[in-house]
């Protein structure tokens, strides 16, 4: 088990990467949309829109190989409330991958319109959440992650400053120009890719805190084991000699 947590944290980070190097591409493989005012969402429609579909894809996968690492170490109710949540961002992401959306603003009566952006609402929620309920669970509850405690209590909450970070954006630079605003001025582009940023920065700590302690876990066995091994050896020579 401890091993396949570490395989399972180790493509955590994997696939995490893998979006936003997806991401990143597919900003240069259609230069016709302005990274300011376009969702990323915008970048699944038309040519090339599989890149970005790949990419969400990506992302949701990375949830749960996360949650499959991260598992085996969660007692408490909360942290498994935690890891529910986590779960639902898996969901949520993998749907936002599938279903396409149309250009913003988003016209809900399209069903995958509607699809991608509920998913896209649960993972965006819930994670926040589960990022804290996870990280508190194991700072306090956990002892073989007594080591990260410090840095588990404080990047549990990266992903919900980003979270209210991005309402605060909203609520004040975007949603004053009126509804459903478009156009050059709308700054609807950046907040969302900072945003999910911080949420696989969160993955990538947590992930790494994981490999290390599992290595260390390792460690000490492999230490113990040969140990014992060489006192048998020892104890072997003894009694020879005695005979």
């Amino acid at each position: 088990m401890q091993n396949r947590s570490t395989s399972f944290a180790k493509l955590a980070i994997a696939f995490a990467l893998t979006y936003q190097l997806l991401a990143i591409l597919a900003i240069f493989l259609k230069p016709d949309l302005a990274v300011y005012w376009h969702t990323i969402s915008e970048w699944a429609i038309g040519n090339y829109g599989w890149v970005t579909q790949a990419a969400f894809i990506s992302s949701g996968i990375s949830y749960l190989f996360l949650y499959l690492a991260v598992k085996p170490e969660i007692a408490a109710r909360a942290g498994k409330v935690g890891l529910a949540f986590l779960f639902l961002c898996f969901a949520g992401t993998i749907i936002v991958g599938l279903f396409v959306t149309d250009s913003y603003p988003p016209d809900f009566t399209i069903p995958t319109t509607l699809f991608h952006t509920l998913g896209g609402t649960f993972a965006m929620v819930f994670l926040p959440f589960a990022a804290l309920l996870i990280n508190r669970n194991l700072a306090i509850r956990n002892a073989n992650f007594a080591h990260s405690r410090t840095i588990l209590k404080w990047t549990g909450f990266l992903p919900l400053l980003a979270f209210i970070g991005f309402i605060v954006h909203l609520n004040v630079y975007v949603i004053p120009l009126g509804e459903n605003a478009v156009g050059e001025n709308v700054p609807i582009g950046y907040p969302p890719r900072l945003m999910f940023l911080s949420y696989h920065i969160w993955l990538f700590i947590l992930a790494y805190q994981i490999i290390k302690t599992k290595s260390k876990k390792n460690f000490r066995i492999f230490t113990m084991v040969f140990r014992i091994t060489k006192d048998i050896q020892t104890s072997s020579k003894v009694l020879r000699t005695a005979r």
